[in-house]
């Protein structure tokens, strides 16, 4: 302690970031607990304390952990009688508020890519309803189940590649069976239909006809 009339410690200058808000919910910061704690470090501390509870309360999660840590070992360290650590407070405060600018944009690029995820599996899960009659149910149900369980836009382009391979087959499926019918039908006009009129004095259809025929009532499907 300072002898009277003998200025005492100049205290360090504490500054409160510019662009820090009040949190909504701010941190818990002790007071020191030395009992004969001296005046310009409770003072210092009365400085610091709002800021830091403002720079705990932005933070969240592991990073909320960690500059929560630091706050208390320099806190318990001025409690334990090591009075000079208080000019430690503005390096302190400049190593929240580092973290919390860091914490926001980390946040903000996760933000980001849920955004593309989500519509990533929108758009998907759109395409998949509307290609839901040419699919089997069970292939529907597997889709649907790696829609929701997708992470990420890699995994979701996988669903997306699934789901194409599967209306490819669906396709192909489609176009072998119209071609088959369109074959068994060829066939069956060949052997059946006469050449010239009907019995009725009617124009009979011509296999050629009855094809085309065939291939409208797909392509109308």
């Amino acid at each position: 302690m300072a002898p009277a009339g003998v200025p005492g410690p100049r205290p360090p200058v504490i500054v409160r970031p510019a662009a820090l808000v009040a949190a909504a919910r701010p941190g818990d910061v002790p007071e020191p607990a030395h009992r004969h704690l001296p005046g310009w470090v409770r003072r210092s501390h009365g400085q610091a304390r709002p800021i830091l509870a403002d720079l705990l309360g932005s933070l969240d999660g592991e990073p909320r952990q960690q500059f929560e840590s630091q706050v208390r070992q320099l806190i318990d360290a001025i409690s334990s009688g090591k009075f000079s650590l208080a000019w430690q407070y503005p390096q302190l405060i400049d190593s929240g508020w580092a973290l919390v600018e860091r914490w926001r944009r980390e946040a903000e690029v996760e933000a980001r890519r849920r955004r593309g995820v989500e519509s990533a599996r929108r758009q998907l899960s759109e395409q998949l309803r509307g290609a839901g009659e040419r699919l089997t149910p069970e292939t529907v149900s597997r889709l649907h189940k790696n829609l929701r369980t997708a992470e990420n836009v890699d995994t979701l382009k996988g669903v997306g590649s699934e789901l194409e391979q599967a209306l490819s087959s669906a396709r192909t499926v489609e176009e072998r069976r119209r071609d088959r019918e369109i074959h068994r039908t060829r066939e069956r006009l060949r052997r059946s239909l006469p050449q010239g009129a009907n019995g009725d004095g009617e124009q009979a259809e011509t296999w050629q006809d009855a094809l085309r025929r065939i291939a409208d009532q797909y392509a109308a499907r």
